[in-house]
């Protein structure tokens, strides 16, 4: 499929994104339903949404050591609900040394880089969404599974929580991307159907309903957000079953899966009929070195999912639609 006006040079980062791109589809290649080719998707993933050009100056200002809070409050101010977002964030609990924050610059040195960097990306993925059930289905899932996921990674002495936070966030990607779209949306109401009648989880009913899996589509949008690789990787490998041996980047997926089966079995953006994984919640604990006995069981996993999200209630209340 050839692009409109591309100008004979092709750009480094443009000859990445088509490399990466092929690259991604190849390796989904095994799962495509029998309904969908290439070309299908493709135009799906050409209808990916830009990120907000105010949200992707704060995340190259995030990636300049050499940028300032000023330079970030002025790239923020330009957002609305991102400001709106991070004031809010400010002035809660979360940060009771930061009381009374008015400034925009004052909130972005208060909450700090990781955490604005997160909340750039949630507000933008929220922008994405209607108030509708579907949609918060998947956002009270997405940031749910981010907020576990931290919590995960810090229990077992993760060295990178924040990083899995991210990847937390993220792993809904594509579904966020089906939503915005009315062909995949209207698909969208059948896939939820069709898990409440099989209680199957999202990839396999997305397979029937609409032909490939949100997994791919996320993976593609972050490739053309020029998100790292290991991200794209990330997003696209979600659904795989576990390997024997878990790798660094393998454990990053692991604390992911981990927190979104444990997001669905707490009954946090949770469709009607969704499987509860007791099984795979009890092997993905044994990977990660959490050791289940009869006084730490399965239910302590959903207690402790359902207190980290009490106690990030505040992030909650800023991100609410």
């Amino acid at each position: 499929m050839q692009p409109h006006n591309r100008q004979p040079a092709i750009a480094a980062a443009e000859l990445r994104n088509m490399n990466m791109t092929a690259n991604l589809l190849d390796q989904y290649d095994g799962m495509l339903a029998k309904v969908a080719d290439r070309e299908e998707i493709l135009r799906c993933a050409d209808q990916i949404p830009p990120l907000p050009e105010a949200v992707l100056r704060v995340l190259e200002l995030l990636d300049d050591p050499n940028a300032d809070a000023g330079e970030l409050a002025a790239a923020v101010g330009r957002d609305t609900r991102l400001t709106t977002a991070l004031l809010k964030l400010a002035n809660s609990p979360v940060y009771p040394q930061a009381q009374g924050v008015l400034s925009v610059q004052d909130a972005v040195t208060s909450v700090g880089a990781i955490q604005l960097r997160a909340l750039a990306l949630a507000t933008s993925l929220m922008g994405q969404a209607k108030h509708e059930t579907m949609d918060k289905l998947v956002w009270e899932n997405s940031l749910a599974t981010a907020m576990i996921a931290r919590r995960l990674a810090e229990e077992v002495g993760h060295p990178q929580p924040e990083q899995v936070f991210l990847m937390g966030l993220l792993h809904c990607l594509g579904q966020f991307i089906f939503l915005a779209h009315p062909k995949t949306r209207l698909a969208y109401a059948g896939v939820l159907r069709r898990i409440q009648k099989h209680n199957v989880d999202y990839v396999t009913a997305e397979l029937e309903e609409i032909g490939f899996s949100h997994n791919l589509i996320g993976a593609l949008a972050a490739n053309r957000w020029n998100f790292p690789d290991e991200i794209c990787q990330a997003i696209l490998h979600f659904p795989d079953p576990l390997e024997p041996t878990v790798s660094a980047a393998g454990q990053k997926r692991v604390l992911v899966k981990l927190a979104d089966l444990l997001a669905h079995a707490a009954f946090i953006g949770r469709p009607p009929g969704y499987p509860i994984a007791i099984e795979m919640i009890e092997q993905l604990a044994g990977c990660l070195g959490i050791k289940l006995t009869a006084q730490r069981g399965v239910v302590e996993l959903i207690l402790l999912a359902r207190n980290q999200l009490k106690k990030d209630a505040e992030l909650w209340a800023a991100l609410a639609p």
